[in-house]
């Protein structure tokens, strides 16, 4: 939750110091920096009570029922109930390369979203891994700060690529590493996490539904490295997660 507030905080501080330096540059401070106020608390308060539901739309997620995909329910269900959170909403984004995300405000707030791709990809213990790692985000309340870090940073730096080092300085790689910690905390069974990763890794396809602003969002990069994407390169790389998890 501390997170949340500082990449809230950071944002309106940011927004405010660009308002006034506009203004200053224009001989009208204050009106610079009532300006930026009006634009920076609106858009912070729908990061936090929208922002996951612009994720969602962004990635072109749609949600499924238990009749659709009863797999999938029944293992967000056991792994919700084994954690102690509510059961999330359950999406899927209609895309052939295997890869998921979470997203919400907070557990009872929460979403799941996984690709077709995944879906058809993995097993039920790999499928049961990355839902446990996904489920971790949800847990420990990281989904927040990651929903505020996309929509508050992460879609203006894909029209503004210098903003792109503040995404890598909001969103730590190693959030990614304690989810993987956490994952396996819910399914006690590291070797499925493992086999999950290493398929992901094994992958030839990116994900085309996948907005570049919310790829942090994802378990594993959904779009390829270099040129532009180097902005948002966060994410370890799955040979160092695939490495701390073989030595558990």
């Amino acid at each position: 939750m501390r997170r949340s507030w500082l990449v809230l905080a950071g944002f309106v501080v940011v927004v405010l110091a660009i308002g006034y330096g506009l203004g200053i540059a224009f001989g009208a401070a204050l009106i610079g920096l009532i300006v930026a106020a009006a634009i920076a608390f609106p858009l912070s308060l729908t990061g936090y009570r929208s922002g996951d539901k612009i994720v969602l739309r962004l990635n072109r997620a749609r949600e499924v029922s238990p009749q659709e995909e009863p797999r999938f329910h029944n293992i967000v269900e056991g792994l919700a109930m084994t954690a102690g959170i509510p059961k999330p909403r359950v999406f899927v984004v209609d895309d052939a390369a295997p890869n998921a995300f979470a997203t919400g405000r907070d557990p009872a707030h929460a979403s799941i979203v996984v690709t077709r791709g995944l879906l058809k990809a993995m097993n039920r213990v790999e499928l049961e891994a990355v839902l446990a790692h996904e489920l971790s985000h949800v847990k420990s309340r990281d989904t927040l700060a990651m929903a505020l870090a996309v929509t508050l940073v992460g879609l203006p730096a894909t029209v503004l690529p210098f903003i792109g080092p503040l995404l890598q300085t909001t969103v730590s790689p190693r959030r990614e590493f304690y989810a993987d910690l956490g994952g396996v905390q819910l399914t006690r069974f590291p070797p499925g996490l493992i086999s999950a990763l290493e398929k992901l890794k094994a992958r030839t396809t990116e994900v085309q539904a996948a907005a570049r602003a919310t790829e942090p969002l994802w378990i594993e990069a959904p779009l390829p490295a270099g040129g532009i994407n180097r902005w948002f390169d966060t994410h370890p790389p799955l040979d160092e997660r695939i490495k701390m998890l073989r030595e558990l």
